[in-house]
């Protein structure tokens, strides 16, 4: 069977699925150090860059448009094209993604074929978007379908007996409508509503067991985040005994780092993921962590606590400069950053770099076939 997909080149999904791995691996490390080395941040030791376990069918969670390939065209669940706004292209072969959620498409694709799905542009139409997540290490699906307020609710609720019926390797174990009339494409309820099942589905990470809601943060690679994190425990100072967990998400580094420290924080704006991560605290019997809920850049203004060692993992747009000025304030002996953007990393660096060195640094791949790579930085103080 080829690994080119039926729409490679046309979806934005991959960008190098048509490349030999490892030498998607040298260009990606390679563009990334440059982005480095112009901006004058020096790495004392570079450990090279570690390979996802699973490179095809690894991603565990997928946002889906409905829509259509051409104007006037059949229905397709599927990616938008690369730079379109409008065209979806079918993700019923999507290489990267669980074939389960291929299964689930086709199905879904012929049974929605006669309701009208949204146009952006006219701001009408009923059928939105089809978010599906799967945990690896339990097989467990979630579903969550996206539509507009218009009245074709009763199709949705047929849909979810039907979808129940389908063989798949996983199980769907919670399925959710998001009820939404906003004019941008973001996936955001006005109303939530549970169809069918649990509130979360579960996974587990280096042991750890997580529920994971519609809304919860979780490293899209499930088998790659174990790597990642891996590596961030490994660059906590062995000397520490309390840590900060910026952007904690669900909870996820927060407990890891709670397996090793006396006490952690986490903090984290998304209320939904804060609720996950206290219940995940509570599974997993850590009476070590708390968590805040609020935005970084003003909860740090509030900690006056004085821990050893702290994590970073923004998103895409970095440090804000209250939790670098906060870094800088605390003088913490040691630092692990977590970038998903080198262009901010090596920004944020400019900053650090006064009272900081990069002692240890390693690229992990959790998105095989696109242009992305993660990156984890052992910084310590000078």
């Amino acid at each position: 069977m080829s690994n080119i997909c039926d729409v490679f080149g046309k979806c934005g999904g991959c960008t190098y699925l048509d490349i030999d791995y490892d030498v998607q691996l040298k260009e990606k490390t390679e563009n990334i150090l440059k982005i480095l080395e112009d901006s004058q941040i020096e790495i004392k030791n570079y450990e090279g860059v570690l390979s996802s376990p699973e490179i095809y069918h690894y991603r565990n969670k997928m946002e889906y448009s409905f829509g259509n390939e051409m104007k006037d065209g059949p229905l397709t669940i599927g990616l938008r094209g690369k730079g379109k706004f409008y065209d979806v292209y079918s993700a019923k072969t999507c290489k990267i993604a669980p074939k389960d959620f291929g299964k689930i498409i086709e199905f879904s694709e012929m049974f929605f074929k006669d309701l009208p799905f949204r146009n952006y542009k006219k701001h009408s139409g009923y059928l939105r978007h089809l978010v599906m997540r799967k945990g690896f290490k339990t097989n467990e699906i979630l579903l969550n379908i996206s539509t507009s307020s218009e009245d074709y609710h009763s199709h949705v609720e047929k849909w979810v007996n039907e979808v129940l019926k389908l063989e798949l390797e996983g199980k769907i174990v919670s399925i959710y409508h998001t009820i939404t009339d906003a004019k941008s494409t973001v996936v955001k309820p006005d109303e939530l509503k549970k169809l069918y099942g649990k509130d979360y589905f579960e996974e587990e990470i280096l042991g750890i067991k997580f529920k994971v809601g519609p809304f919860s943060f979780l490293q899209t690679n499930t088998l790659g985040s174990e790597v990642l994190y891996s590596k961030v425990l490994d660059y906590i100072d062995e000397n520490a005994k309390t840590g900060f967990d910026l952007y904690c998400g669900a909870g996820t580094i927060t407990l890891l780092m709670a397996k090793k420290l006396e006490k952690v924080i986490g903090v984290e704006i998304v209320k939904e993921a804060v609720e996950a991560a206290k219940e995940n605290a509570k599974d997993n019997n850590a009476n070590n962590v708390e968590f805040y809920l609020g935005d970084a850049k003003d909860i740090v203004k509030l900690l006056d606590e004085k821990l050893d060692t702290i994590v970073v993992d923004p998103p895409r747009a970095g440090l804000h400069k209250n939790v670098i000025n906060f870094i800088m304030d605390n003088k913490f002996d040691n630092v692990v950053y977590v970038s998903c953007n080198p262009a901010n990393f090596a920004r944020d660096m400019i900053y650090l770099k006064d009272m900081y060195e990069i002692e240890k640094f390693v690229f992990v791949d959790m998105f095989p076939h696109t242009k992305h790579l993660e990156s984890v930085a052992k910084l310590v103080r000078k």
